[in-house]
């Protein structure tokens, strides 16, 4: 798709295509040091023993609070929409093609997710942050438009092979600084990283305000339940969202602090 700004064209793109892209949303004079910001918190070993990415990046939060942004996501999701997942995706050089799948809470990822069908509603956003150019040579997003219409998991049996190319895929591209949303349900992909560099972004994830997302913190009184009936070792949720130190918090640009105030470690 042409990337635009308008708010209702963006609005019908992402409900008949299941996606839609917003560029420039990081201003281009920022990208790099942001990127760099967001490489060295995933390779710290503060992020690689917690897993706390938004808690350990200083950098990160004050872009979240982008009004196109969080313009879409209030009217795909209605007021009170809450972030649910932060973390960087980062694709190794030469990594290859995976397989489809829906995101969380659609598909069989953890113990808690909800079966096909899918409901006809837009229950999740996920939300790529580009910090390096996504390209068919570096490895952008594979995507099969209109796939969050099937209802169907891709992991499930009843669709498509997880593992084979679909006639209707598209490679998602866009540059650094840009932003794709997706209807969580859409079947999506990594394609192969041809680039001898790695492909950096960031993974935010939104949810509506009546969405439970106790069961991504597995310290939490239901995801200690589940865990505890789909036995140890499996996650209840993926990927797990750790609690956010109160420090850290309250070091959020105030328009951020109501995405994430579920989340503080109290």
């Amino acid at each position: 798709m042409a990337a635009t700004d308008d708010l209702t064209q963006n609005i019908e793109h992402l409900r008949t295509e299941g996606y839609c892209i917003l560029e420039n949303v990081i201003p281009s004079d920022e990208v790099d040091s942001l990127r760099n910001s967001v490489l060295a918190t995933a390779d710290s070993e503060e992020y690689q023993e917690s897993r706390d990415f938004i808690g350990n990046n200083t950098d990160f939060p004050r872009y979240v609070g982008n009004e196109r942004v969080l313009g879409l996501v209030d009217a795909m999701l209605g007021r009170f929409a809450r972030i649910a997942f932060t973390g960087p995706i980062i694709r190794q050089e030469r990594d290859k093609r995976g397989s489809w799948h829906s995101d969380w809470p659609f598909g069989a990822g953890g113990a808690a997710f909800i079966p096909e069908p899918y409901p006809d509603v837009v229950a999740y956003l996920t939300s790529i942050w580009m910090l390096t150019p996504f390209s068919a040579a570096t490895g952008g997003t594979l995507i099969i438009p209109r796939s969050h219409t099937w209802r169907i998991d891709p992991l499930g049996g009843n669709g498509p092979a997880a593992d084979a190319r679909h006639p209707d895929e598209i490679h998602v591209t866009g540059n650094p600084g840009s932003v794709m949303i997706f209807d969580s349900r859409m079947w999506h992909a990594k394609p192969n990283n041809d680039a001898d560099t790695r492909r950096v972004a960031v993974r935010v994830c939104f949810a509506p305000w009546w969405l439970n997302l106790d069961v991504l913190d597995p310290d939490s009184a239901d995801g200690q339940r589940m865990a505890s009936v789909v036995g140890a070792g499996r996650a209840t949720a993926s990927p797990a969202m750790p609690k956010i130190p109160p420090e850290a918090f309250e070091s959020f640009p105030e328009n951020v602090k109501p995405l994430y105030y579920h989340w503080v470690d109290r």
